[in-house]
C-alpha cells in the first residue's frame, strides 16, 4: 500500500506529464498543417525567431512567470499555449485519479497502459480541435492512426472489447458517410467533410459505439450554441467572427476551383464540425453520457409539459 505523500507525488507526476505532452501540442498543432518537421528546429518566437531557453519554456510556469511574452523581444504569446498545456496537465490528472484507484503489484502496469493509451485518445482529439478550428481540415496523420491504436488497445486491454472497438469505428464513420451520402444526393454538395467520418472511426474505437449518439447530439447542440453566441458578440462589439467561413474563403484557401461553393449559388457559411465531435467525446469520455441525456431530458420536459 502507497502511503499518502508517494500518491501526492504519483499526481503531481501525473499532472506535469499531462501539461509536458500539452507542450508538444502547441508544436504539433503550429507545425503539422505546414508540413514542418515536429522535432526540428526546437521552439522559437514566431517574431522575432529567437530559439526559447530551456528555462522559458516550462510548461505552465514560463508563461506566468514571462507574462506571455518573449524574453528577447516582448512579442506577446497567445494565450492558448498555456491554456492547452494546463488542460492537459488537469486531464492527465483526472484520468490518472479514475484508473489507479489501487496500486497493487498485479494491476499497476494493465492500469498504466490503460491510462497512456486513453492519453493518446485525448491527445489526438485536442490537436483536432485546434487544427481544425483554424485551419479547416482533420488530419489524416492523427485519425487514421489514431483508430487503429483505439482498435488495438481495445483486444489488448481486458477492461475493453476489440469487437466494440470496431463496431463502434464502423458505426461511426459509417453514420457520418450516410450523411456525406445523403448531402450530394438531396442537395447535390457536402454535409459534412470525409475528414469527420474519419474522426468518427476514432472516437467509436475508443469509445465504443454506446456513446456516438451523444457524441452526435451534443456536438450539434454546442455547434449551434458556439455559432450563435459567436455572431451575437461579432454583433454587439463588431468584432470578427472567427468561426464560421464561407464556402468562397474556403476555395481560396484551399487552392480549390469552386469545389466548396456552388455554382450559380449563394455563397453558404460553414462551420468546423471536427471540434464540436472531439469535444462532446471528451464529455463522455470524462462525464458519461448520462449527464447530458438527464439534462436534454428536463429540456424536453419544460418544452412540452
Amino acid at each position: 500500500m502507497i502511503d499518502s505523500p508517494a500518491i501526492t507525488f504519483l499526481f503531481l507526476i501525473a499532472f506535469f506529464w499531462g501539461t509536458a505532452w500539452g507542450s508538444f501540442l502547441n508544436v504539433v498543432i503550429y507545425r503539422l498543417p505546414e508540413g514542418l518537421s515536429l522535432v526540428n528546429p526546437g521552439s522559437r518566437c514566431s517574431t522575432c525567431e529567437v530559439p526559447i531557453r530551456w528555462y522559458d519554456n516550462i510548461p505552465c510556469l514560463s508563461y506566468l512567470i514571462l507574462r506571455g511574452r518573449c524574453r528577447a523581444c516582448g512579442a506577446t504569446f497567445s494565450p492558448r499555449y498555456a491554456l492547452i498545456e494546463c488542460a492537459c496537465g488537469i486531464m492527465s490528472l483526472v484520468l490518472f485519479r479514475a484508473i489507479f484507484k489501487t496500486f497493487e503489484p498485479d494491476t499497476i502496469w494493465i492500469n498504466f497502459a490503460h491510462w497512456m493509451w486513453l492519453q493518446a485518445f485525448i491527445y489526438a482529439l485536442v490537436v483536432i480541435i485546434f487544427i481544425d478550428l483554424e485551419h479547416f481540415f482533420i488530419p489524416d496523420e492523427l485519425s487514421l492512426p489514431g483508430t487503429i491504436i483505439g482498435i488495438g488497445g481495445a483486444y489488448l486491454l481486458p477492461m475493453y472489447s476489440g469487437q466494440t472497438a470496431l463496431i463502434g469505428a464502423a458505426v461511426g464513420a459509417g453514420f457520418m458517410l450516410a450523411i456525406f451520402g445523403l448531402g450530394w444526393l438531396i442537395f447535390k454538395r457536402e454535409a459534412l467533410g470525409l475528414g469527420d467520418a474519419k474522426l468518427m472511426a476514432l472516437i467509436g474505437a475508443f469509445l465504443g459505439w454506446k456513446p456516438l449518439a451523444f457524441v452526435i447530439f451534443a456536438s450539434s447542440v454546442q455547434a449551434l450554441l458556439a455559432v450563435f453566441l459567436v455572431r451575437l458578440y461579432s454583433k454587439i462589439t463588431g468584432a470578427e467572427d472567427t468561426l464560421t467561413t464561407t464556402t468562397e474563403q474556403l476555395d481560396a484557401y484551399f487552392g480549390e476551383d469552386e469545389k466548396y461553393a456552388d455554382q450559380g449559388h449563394p455563397s453558404r457559411t460553414v462551420i468546423p464540425y471536427g471540434p464540436f465531435l472531439s469535444l462532446a467525446a471528451l464529455e463522455a469520455l470524462f462525464f458519461g453520457d448520462d449527464f447530458f441525456w438527464a439534462f436534454a431530458n428536463q429540456c424536453a420536459q419544460l418544452l412540452y409539459g
